[in-house]
C-alpha cells in the first residue's frame, strides 16, 4: 500500500483509529490538534479514501542531554552546549487493521526523510525515538536506530550515507 502523508487537518477522521496502545489512540483523538496549535509537535497522517487515519507520526525538536551523547557525536559538540540538538519522532502508530501491511515502515521512512530534509536547513544531525515497548525497539532496529546507553531512547545519525540513501546532497 502506498500513500502520501500530510499534516493532520480537520478533514481527517480520527474517531475510528485504534492501535494496540491506548495512549497512542488518545493522543491522536484528544491531544494532537492542541499540540500542533501550540507549536509543540507536527502530526503527519496517512489516510484512506474516506479520510480515516490509518497511521500517524509526530515530529518535534529535541535535545539529547550531554551525558547521553555517544562519543562520536560528543567530540563534535562545543563545551558551551548543554546537549545535542536532535529531531524527535515522538509517536508513530498504525491502526490495527493495517498492521503487517508495511504501513509502519512506510511512515517511519517518511518521517526519516522529513528529518533529513529539515536537517539541511536547521542545525542537527540526529533523530531520536522513544520506543513504547520491546516490539517498537525491534522495529526501530530494523531501520538502523541504535539504543543509547543508560536511556530508553534510540538514535539514528543523519550522516552522508543516510542523505545518499535519499539522494540528498
Amino acid at each position: 500500500m502506498n500513500f502520501i502523508t500530510v499534516e493532520l487537518a480537520k478533514v481527517h477522521k480520527r474517531e475510528s483509529f485504534e492501535c494496540s496502545h491506548e495512549s497512542l489512540n488518545n493522543y491522536l483523538k484528544l491531544q494532537a490538534t492542541k499540540e500542533t496549535k501550540r507549536g509543540l509537535a507536527k502530526v503527519y497522517v496517512a489516510g484512506n479514501e474516506l479520510d480515516e487515519v490509518i497511521g500517524y507520526y509526530t515530529l518535534s525538536s529535541a535535545e539529547l542531554p550531554r551525558d547521553s551523547v555517544p562519543d562520536k557525536l560528543l567530540s563534535k559538540l562545543p563545551q558551551s552546549y548543554s546537549g545535542y540538538p536532535a529531531i524527535l519522532i515522538g509517536r508513530i502508530a498504525v491502526t490495527k487493521n493495517q498492521v503487517g501491511k508495511g504501513v509502519g515502515g512506510q511512515l517511519l521512512v517518511d518521517a526519516i526523510l522529513r528529518c533529513v530534509l529539515h536537517a539541511e536547513s536547521i542545525g542537527t544531525s540526529a533523530i531520536l525515538v522513544d520506543p513504547i515497548d520491546g516490539g517498537a525497539i525491534s522495529f526501530y532496529e530494523k531501520f538502523m536506530f541504535k539504543q543509547l546507553p543508560d536511556s530508553k531512547r534510540m538514535l539514528l545519525k543523519i550522516d552522508h550515507n543516510l542523505k545518499q540513501h535519499f539522494s540528498i546532497e
